[in-house]
């Protein structure tokens, strides 16, 4: 008998313990039968024992197993070498690794290696003829091109008397003193290998479960030698190859039967992260006799813990019980990868493929990256009843990852977690920690000088001219709009982070949502596309299309584990980024109720289904809606237009009235603009963005990484002056037009200034500018009039009482009162009364007791 990890076509290779997004075992993959000429069952040679496989030398495989090959790593029947030999005797030249790294996708752990001092010796000594079994890969062959390119490859450019890229890549890991006993994970481009060795990067892509230990076992002998080290003082390698050549590069609907068990790139949107998930490496087993309680320890071997049938010592049959705590265990998680808007065709539906991760992977991304994954395709069998062996025909897939890389191109960097701020503080610009070769890559400190000198350069007149370069950069084809791009800037540049203090639970929020609300027709969604383009992460929705649960979070049951899940919505997806909502005055009411929590809480509260929780949701949220009636009416206040609830539209810090009006100039500059685009000759006239895409991304990404200001004493004064003069604004004392909300968006707006300029001060301009963005009537906002009204409907109440305090105990009819109060206010030189302004105030003076109608 034996403990299964995992029942053929049940599930992957793992511990008992269940996982929410299991994918079932992989099967084996057929492959084309050795002949007797490639393949030699003779004896292992020493000097050259595999993580996956023995040596080239197998053993002959048992009966029925001749022409296939096992799911993964070892092949069945192979003579793997033990634990190190003690006759192994000094001076020999044969060492042993003191650890060898797993590869929990393999199946079963590599058996350890022995390695020569010497530097080509790994290629030396090996029948030629010998190939690893089921494949058309020769070990030795493999071997020898893997130490080729790490030992010559050398970038398009370098040098040739320096020393190769990798080689010097590898010195720089092992130069941790952390990574020493820990081991390192060495990256490797596979367009690298391509250039180099295609015949190595074919081997690689077909055949990755075999290759891959090859290069993680000889990037160890390497090391060792390199470093001139000995064995324990070393720990393991595990080769990330990533960066693969286009064609190896796939689309999770196009992926085919053809790619199983071939090593491919995914590009993707995490949509779900399942719980780490603890992956049994090996299992102690203690003899429950009362005498004996004798110990074993057994290894994984393909995906199976096989329990001990007789006890060595005691000699008791199956008496055998595990010993939990004693075992040993490795990380693993599940991705659920969705395919990116971009990629899906019209009229279909996203595709989604189940990624599994082990080891350093695991809690290395969050819903909501756009990543990219590059692993090994699998297929498993499923069973329809667990403890039949029946297994369905139809399959089901998923990845194994072998690397994980953010998809950044063309995006913004992330900025710096709140944590990180609160353990060690914001850097200084000062410091130069962005310049520091340890820190950052050569490339990375590259574009750092370059965006140091473009916020550096001054005009004519001696001002920084980076605002100006920067807005005409933004969406350069949308004519002018240079105010909302300005707004939009500040937006995606966001204010500062305040770490969280012990005495407050509370978090000041530094993101900005603005509203582009106008007339048709004048490029609201395309900003929008522009903005989320950009940002680091985030999701474009539309209005009449989101309901509460799609913004929020939706229970849903798993399909293999048949548990309840939480599956992440637009708002929690968008964290750390930003949300675009377009045509948000067609949302319905219960879906925008829910935005009132994230927009100023910064989190989504959950209670459903048995699980209560509250889901962050820092995002920034950017939302274009219509006018009521489709466009704007001149006649009718902001509010009015708007049509939003009042106290949504307070948490936004930019309203921009985007309108179409009617200019023959401005009309004739912007159909010129517009021909100009799709015109031959236009086309070759238009002048090119003042700060191309990529600097563009780089430079954000610098500001929201690095730069962090803060406010001085000055701006402080300036900021509290302005708040009183917005607080006190309007007729009389009575009106309110700020609220303590405007205060934090004008010192977000601020800092966000400051922000684009890489200064780290803001100045009392700083807060002036932000306060040009326009004045907002906040009591107009909450209850739907503006100043002006509000002081007609009181002077009009207080005319209607002082008429009816003359006329005491006198009857008279509505419109001799009303022509009473009109020659009043034809004394005073003001606008007569509307019905608009008596019968609210006539009600008025009724429910107060004041007048009583007749009649």
């Amino acid at each position: 008998s034996g403990l299964a990890m995992s029942q053929p076509g049940s599930g992957p290779p793992n511990s008992p313990v269940a996982s929410p997004m299991e994918p079932p075992m992989t099967p084996q993959r057929p492959r084309r039968a050795v002949s007797g000429a490639e393949a030699d069952f003779s004896s292992p040679q020493p000097g050259f024992a595999s993580p996956g496989f023995a040596s080239p030398g197998f053993a002959s495989p048992p009966p029925g197993f001749a022409a296939r090959t096992p799911p993964f790593g070892t092949p069945i029947g192979s003579v793997s070498p033990g634990p190190v030999s003690p006759a192994a005797t000094p001076g020999s030249g044969l060492r042993t690794p003191a650890r060898v790294a797993h590869r929990p996708f393999l199946g079963s752990s590599p058996a350890p290696s022995r390695m020569s001092d010497g530097p080509s010796q790994s290629a030396v000594g090996v029948d030629e003829g010998k190939f690893v079994y089921g494949t058309d890969i020769n070990e030795t062959q493999v071997v020898r091109d893997f130490h080729h390119f790490i030992r010559q490859f050398r970038q398009p450019g370098a040098a040739a008397d320096g020393r190769p890229f990798y080689l010097e890549q590898l010195h720089k890991q092992w130069e941790e003193p952390s990574l020493r006993l820990r081991g390192i994970r060495f990256p490797i481009v596979g367009k690298d290998i391509a250039t180099f060795s295609p015949a190595l990067y074919d081997h690689l892509i077909h055949f990755p479960t075999e290759v891959i230990p090859i290069f993680d076992r000889e990037l160890w002998n390497i090391s060792v030698r390199e470093l001139q080290a000995e064995p324990e003082d070393l720990g393991t390698c595990q080769v990330k190859v990533h960066g693969l050549q286009e064609k190896d590069h796939r689309i999770m609907r196009c992926m085919n039967p053809i790619d199983i068990e071939r090593l491919m790139t995914l590009k993707g949107v995490v949509i779900r992260c399942s719980d780490l998930v603890p992956d049994m490496l090996s299992a102690v087993f203690r003899c429950s006799s009362e005498d004996c309680k004798n110990e074993v320890t057994v290894t994984l071997s393909h995906w199976t813990i096989d329990e001990p049938t007789r006890c060595e010592t005691c000699g008791a049959s199956h008496s055998f019980e595990i010993v939990h705590n004693e075992c040993v265990f490795a990380d693993r998680q599940m991705l659920k990868l969705q395919e990116p808007p971009e990629l899906v065709p019209e009229g279909e539906t996203p595709q989604n493929v189940v990624v599994c991760c082990f080891d350093d992977m695991v809690d290395q991304v969050r819903p909501g990256d756009r990543i990219e994954v590059t692993g090994i395709y699998r297929a498993s069998a499923v069973r329809p009843v667990a403890k039949f062996d029946m297994c369905n025909s139809v399959y089901r897939t998923h990845v194994d990852a072998i690397a994980i890389s953010a998809e950044q191109k063309g995006r913004v960097d992330a900025p710096v977690d709140d944590y990180e701020l609160a353990q060690g503080g914001p850097p200084k610009l000062a410091d130069e920690q962005d310049l520091d070769p340890q820190r950052n890559t050569p490339e990375d400190v590259a574009w750092n000088k370059r965006v140091r000198e473009l916020a550096a350069e001054r005009g004519s007149d001696g001002k920084l001219t980076v605002v100006s370069k920067l807005i005409q950069s933004f969406a350069p084809s949308i004519y002018e709009e240079d105010e909302v791009k300005k707004g939009l800037l500040v937006q995606l540049f966001g204010g500062t982070a305040k770490p969280m203090s012990q005495s407050s639970k509370g978090r000041c929020r530094p993101e900005i949502n603005s509203l582009l609300c106008g007339d048709p027709s004048t490029a609201k969604s395309q900003l929008l596309l522009y903005a989320y383009k950009l940002a680091p992460r985030g999701i474009y929705t539309s209005g009449k299309g989101s309901s509460a649960v799609g913004l929020t979070a939706s229970i849903s049951k798993d399909p293999v584990t048949k548990d309840l899940v939480l599956e992440s919505g637009a708002l929690v997806l968008s964290d750390r980024g930003i949300c675009c909502i377009d045509e948000f005055d067609k949302m319905d009411e219960k879906a925008r109720a829910i935005l009132h929590e994230a927009m100023e809480q910064q989190t989504v509260s959950i209670a459903k289904a048995g699980i209560v929780c509250s889901l962050n949701a820092r995002c920034s949220i950017l939302a274009s809606a219509n006018p009521k009636d489709s466009s704007y009416d001149p006649k009718k206040s902001v509010v009015d237009n708007i049509n939003l609830p009042k106290n949504l539209m307070t948490r936004f810090d930019f309203i921009w009235l985007m309108l179409d009006k009617r200019n023959r100039e401005t009309d004739q500059r912007l159909g010129e603009f517009l021909v100009a685009m799709y015109s031959e000759t236009g086309a070759k006239q238009r002048a090119e963005p003042v700060v191309d895409p990529e600097f563009f991304r780089r430079y954000v990404s610098f500001a929201r990484r690095w730069v962090f200001p803060r406010l001085t004493d000055e701006a402080s004064e300036s900021l509290i002056a302005g708040y009183l003069d917005l607080r006190n604004q309007g007729y009389n004392r009575e009106v309110i037009t700020a609220t303590p909300r405007i205060l934090e968006s004008l010192i977000r707006i601020a800092e966000a200034l400051t922000k684009m300029e890489l200064r780290e001060e803001v100045t009392a301009a700083d807060v002036a500018e932000a306060s040009k963005t326009g004045l907002i009537d906040m009591e107009q906002l909450i209850a739907g009039n503006s100043a002006s009204k509000r002081k007609r409907t009181k002077d009009v109440e207080a005319l209607l009482s002082e008429v009816l305090a003359e006329r005491l105990g006198e009857s008279l009819s509505i419109d001799a009162l009303r022509a009473v109060m009109n020659e009043k206010l034809a004394e005073k030189k003001e606008n007569l009364l509307t019905d608009v302004d008596f019968t609210p105030a006539l009600r008025k003076a009724e429910e107060e007791g004041l007048v009583r109608k007749r009649g």
